[in-house]
């Protein structure tokens, strides 16, 4: 038992001899006196070779004009059409169709309306089992994407009388603004 305290004591000071304490002036300045003060060389900064630091630039951002995103329509817009001031000028079911199928319908029905020069249309996703339509949260979607953005600047939820909670709808842009005139 006496020789192994003796071989950890010897461990612990060859351990001790190779660390530094991390706080406590007194307890640095023991240590260097224990050590001798080892002078350890530092590198010399190599001179003659310019060292060139470049301010970080980020990539240039490429401009991809988007039409704006369709949000809701005023109150004001909803309560006209809803009243029958403002007429809808078209209406689409997708009752009982897939999603890419109702996708494809009701883009290339936004496609024609807008080129008819319709402003108002009615868009019938129907509400699905409990309220949980997977066309009542899609089209809000997809009127969101790029080629839909196009033709629809803004959608609300129907009112009572136009289907509720299962129909939308859906202003689409003035073709007379978009072409300039």
């Amino acid at each position: 038992m006496a020789k192994k305290r003796k071989e950890d004591h010897e461990l612990w000071e060859r351990v001790k001899r190779t660390t530094k304490p991390l706080h406590s002036n007194r307890a640095s300045q023991e240590f260097k006196a224990e050590m001798g003060e080892m002078n350890v060389a530092r590198p010399e900064p190599i001179r003659g070779v310019p060292r060139i630091i470049r301010p970080y630039a980020p990539e240039p951002v490429v401009a991809v004009t988007l039409a704006p995103k369709p949000s809701l329509l005023d109150q004001s817009v909803t309560r006209k059409i809803a009243k029958g001031r403002t007429g809808i000028e078209g209406r689409i079911d997708l009752h009982g169709m897939t999603q890419a199928e109702a996708h494809s319908r009701l883009f290339r029905f936004l496609e024609s309306s807008y080129q008819q020069g319709k402003r108002t249309i009615l868009v019938i996703t129907g509400k699905g089992t409990r309220g949980e339509g997977i066309l009542r949260h899609a089209v809000p979607r997809w009127l969101s994407e790029p080629e839909f953005r196009k033709y629809a600047s803004g959608y609300h939820e129907a009112h009572v009388t136009h289907g509720g909670g299962g129909a939308l709808y859906v202003r689409l842009r003035n073709p007379v603004k978009a072409l300039g005139k």
